[in-house]
């Protein structure tokens, strides 16, 4: 069966897009390992590059968003917010919204399952659900894939909504990616981390995921240090990440990156680009004997 280019492009392009998804579910929408966002009852799929194809003008598009940017407000890390947008059908003829995409795994965009009526309005649910990243301000994309039909026959179209939400900072992370000690290093002994409440609120470090730290004090306080035990570290088989667990209301999980050093002796430096070769040194000759008188 034949199709038209713009929906060759578009099927291409949903293709190439599922194969990009199992990554963005894994690192999530701010690289700190977010878990992934419920699918919608219509069995959204999970976050995705947005297809290339022909997208309308305002003016011109068959359906109208309202708001065009949806903002969700305040965000605190791991409790999802929901909001409602509007799809307003502009044309002649009914409408079906087939798919919605969003570009990260912490955003969930819902659709109707019925075809839109000419001039007909319907809500459906936005989600998003902010990943351990404080003091960031999130700006997503949601593609809504589109069957329309102006007159010359069914035709597939997108339109795009801009999410955007700030999350909070609540406790402070110094530092946020720690370098272990070299893997040749004999005693590694402990790297400090420093936990400091930037909303004034005291709280108490709980406990540690995986069990590779212990905290200076279990009282609840502003300021914590915490201390990373390398060789326990070790034992859990080099993690490249930790997380901080709290009673505070607003973060009770904190994440720490930890980079892996392999070797502790410098790399020797690689010969600039163009610079003449250096021959190995040979030892002098050893000049012959003088002969006997």
């Amino acid at each position: 069966m034949k199709h038209d280019s713009a929906s060759s492009r578009i099927h291409l392009a949903l293709g190439t897009a599922c194969a990009i998804a199992f990554g963005a579910s894994i690192v999530g929408c701010d690289g700190g390992g977010a878990a992934p966002a419920k699918p919608s009852s219509q069995g959204a799929n999970p976050a995705t590059t947005p297809p290339s194809s022909p997208a309308k003008s305002a003016s011109d598009a068959a359906i109208a968003l309202e708001p065009t940017t949806l903002d969700m407000g305040d965000l605190i890390p791991g409790v999802p917010v929901t909001k409602k947008v509007k799809l307003t059908n502009r044309g002649t003829r009914p409408l079906t919204v087939t798919n919605a995409i969003a570009d990260c795994s912490c955003t969930t965009p819902t659709w109707p399952e019925e075809p839109i009526a000419p001039g007909a309005t319907v809500e459906t649910d936005i989600s998003i659900n902010a990943g351990p990243k404080q003091g960031v301000t999130l700006t997503k994309r949601v593609t809504f894939q589109l069957q329309v039909d102006r007159g010359s026959g069914p035709a597939e179209e997108l339109a795009f909504l801009e999410v955007v939400g700030k999350v909070g900072l609540f406790v402070e992370v110094t530092p946020e990616m720690i370098r272990a000690p070299a893997d040749d290093v004999a005693e590694p002994g402990f790297g400090e981390i420093t936990l400091r409440g930037a909303d004034n609120t005291p709280f108490k470090v709980t406990g540690f995921d995986p069990p590779v730290a212990n905290a200076a004090s279990t009282e609840s306080a502003l300021n914590h240090t915490v201390l990373i035990d390398w060789a326990k570290w070790r034992a859990e088989r080099k993690v490249p990440r930790m997380t901080i667990l709290t009673d505070h209301p607003k973060t009770p999980e904190l994440q720490v990156l930890v980079r892996r050093v392999v070797s502790s002796s410098p790399a020797p430096a690689a010969p600039k680009p163009g610079a003449p070769s250096t021959p190995p040194s040979t030892p002098p000759a050893t000049p012959p004997a003088p002969a006997a008188p």
